[in-house]
Formats: structure tokens, C-alpha cells, sequence
């Protein structure tokens, strides 16, 4: 479980903040649809769904800056329209994330998330899979001016939960989860996951890394 030594207090945490995709849900099949539109729409060949999925979870113009170099802006207009209902439809939660957020929830923990995703999207995924009640603040893409690896979207959420930055910590599966929790003060644990790389993540130095999202159930035993 456990691949590294870890400093963390974990008696202490109240709050958790949690990324969105790969940690929380796949929403892959919509992006690729909505990329692909998108591109296609612009002139542009398609690109096999490997070649998009390493990206799912980074900002959305690091991704079409590696497939195009015409309007980024042109891009989010074609990416948005397809992305109303391929993103939120075609998403699922990953194994254990309904259980674990429960669970969490229940022992008293306080939930946020924090992800590059759009407000509408956040809301809407949270509705489909009932997480509303359990999610007390979010922030996504729209809500900041820069996103992770920026600190900006987790000192939001921060605020929202009116949370104590030696009491939370976040939870993430990419690089940019690590250094934008580091640049909040924020301890964080790194979760792998399919999207992204697992040897960026481990360089990026977390906490404590573990193997998927339920073994958060056995180091946390519940909020004080």
C-alpha cells in the first residue's frame, strides 16, 4: 500500500480535497469525443484515444498545443459544444470512489474537490453520481485565473471549507496535484491511477503514494 516514508499525522486530518479525473472518475470516452470534434472541426486529423487520455487531468491547452498549432481559443468553442453532453454522459465513477466518499463522509470528514474541470461539469457529475450532500466546496478551471499546477483552484476549495491547512490534505493521481498542493502548504497523498504517468507522479514527491483510492479507508480512521 504504503511505497514510501511518510511524515503525515493523519489523527489530526479533518478535510480531504480530492482531484476529479483519475482519481474520482474516468470521464475519457466524453473527452475523447469532445477532442476530436473539436479537432476535426478545425481541419485537424483525429487522434487515437491513447494519444488523448495522457492528458485527461492537465490543463486543456497543454493537450491541443501538442495536437495543433491554430486558435486554442477556436479549439474550446468546438470542445465545449460536444462536451455539454458527451463529458458528463459518458463519465463513471472509478472502482471505489462512490464507497470511499461515503465512508469518508460518514466518519466526519469534510469533502472538497478541486480540478481543472468547469464549474457545470463538476455539478453535473456530482448530481449523477449523488455527491452533492457529501462534496461541502469545489472549484474548477473557470472559478481561477490559472490552473494546477498553480496553487489557485486548492487554496480556493481551502477557503470555501474554511479548512486549517495542517488539517486537510489533498488527494490526487497527477504531478500537477503534488506541486499545487505543495504551493497551497497542503500535505498530499498520491493515488495511481491510468491517466497520466505513475513515474511523473513518483518524482513528484507526495507524502505517502498509494495504489487506489480505498486504501485511504484503512490510513484514515476517522476525523477528530
Amino acid at each position: 500500500m504504503k511505497e514510501k516514508s511518510h511524515n503525515l499525522k493523519f489523527d489530526r486530518i479533518k478535510n480531504l480535497i480530492f482531484d476529479l479525473d483519475g482519481t474520482l472518475i474516468d470521464s475519457s470516452e466524453g473527452v475523447v469525443e469532445a477532442t476530436n470534434y473539436a479537432l476535426e472541426q478545425m481541419g485537424e486529423p483525429v487522434r487515437p484515444t491513447d494519444e488523448i487520455v495522457k492528458f485527461i487531468g492537465y490543463p486543456l491547452d497543454k493537450m491541443f498545443a501538442a495536437f495543433s498549432n491554430k486558435s486554442y481559443d477556436e479549439f474550446w468553442k468546438f470542445f465545449q459544444i460536444r462536451a455539454r453532453e458527451a463529458v458528463v454522459g459518458r463519465t463513471i465513477p472509478l472502482d471505489g470512489s462512490d464507497k470511499v466518499l461515503n465512508e469518508l463522509f460518514q466518519r466526519g470528514y469534510r469533502l472538497g474537490i478541486g480540478t481543472t474541470k468547469i464549474r457545470i461539469h463538476i455539478e453535473k457529475i456530482m448530481a449523477k453520481f449523488d455527491w452533492e450532500n457529501l462534496i461541502i466546496a469545489y472549484a474548477g478551471a473557470d472559478d481561477v485565473s490559472r490552473v494546477k499546477p498553480d496553487p489557485e483552484v486548492f487554496n480556493m476549495v481551502l477557503s470555501l471549507m474554511k479548512a486549517e491547512p495542517n488539517e486537510t490534505i489533498v488527494v490526487g493521481d497527477t504531478e500537477n496535484d503534488v506541486f499545487a498542493a505543495r504551493s497551497a502548504g497542503l500535505a498530499v497523498v498520491g493515488v495511481k491511477s491510468n491517466f497520466g504517468s505513475s513515474e511523473a507522479l513518483v518524482k513528484s514527491n507526495p507524502d505517502l503514494i498509494i495504489n487506489n483510492l480505498g486504501e485511504l479507508l484503512t490510513i484514515l480512521k476517522g476525523a477528530v
